[in-house]
């Protein structure tokens, strides 16, 4: 008769075999996918289309502009070129950053070109299709104008963020 530790050793075979055996069944299918710049701000992850992001800058010296939006802290130069920065915590309601340099997307969307304050880049991404979700409904009013899906990664939660939509809003006209 088999002890107790050879039982539960050849249950762990068992149960190899038989994920080994899931796993061949599986079949390898080329779906459509889009590349996703996942970076977080204030804790939290969000993500931009790749198409939709020209650069990653490291944070520099913003030039204030008297009399501009609370979400626009100013200009940067970027080889010789004038952008404006957008502070997206002020767009989305987050607290005010901490002390410390993160990072400036430069993005474009519709026919605007704007640079916005992030923390860190988590990962570019390649997403299939099937995996981008509607946008969450859990989320509060000051996001929700701004979102175009959701994805999950890595176990936490992504928000896909329109910049058409960032930009052309209220908050930052």
């Amino acid at each position: 008769m088999p002890s107790e530790r050879e039982t539960h050793k050849s249950d762990r075979i068992l149960s190899e075999i038989r994920l080994r055996r899931e796993r061949e069944k599986i079949q390898d299918v080329d779906e459509p996918a889009e590349q996703f710049v996942i970076f977080s701000l204030s804790g939290d992850l969000y993500a931009l289309a790749g198409r939709e992001v020209l650069e990653i800058l490291p944070e520099e010296e913003i030039h204030p502009i008297p009399g501009a939006p609370p979400c626009i802290p100013g200009l940067i130069t970027v080889r010789g070129e004038i952008e404006s920065v957008l502070d997206l915590r002020a767009v989305l309601g987050l607290p005010a950053r901490r002390e410390g340099k993160g990072l400036i997307l430069l993005a474009s969307g519709g026919h605007v070109r704007s640079g916005i304050l992030i923390d860190t880049v988590e990962d570019v991404a390649d997403v299939p299709h099937s995996s981008i979700l509607p946008p969450p409904t859990t989320l509060g009013n000051g996001v929700r104008e701004y979102v175009c899906g959701h994805l999950e990664r890595g176990g936490r939660n992504v928000v896909l963020l329109d910049p058409a939509r960032i930009f052309g809003s209220a908050a930052v006209a």
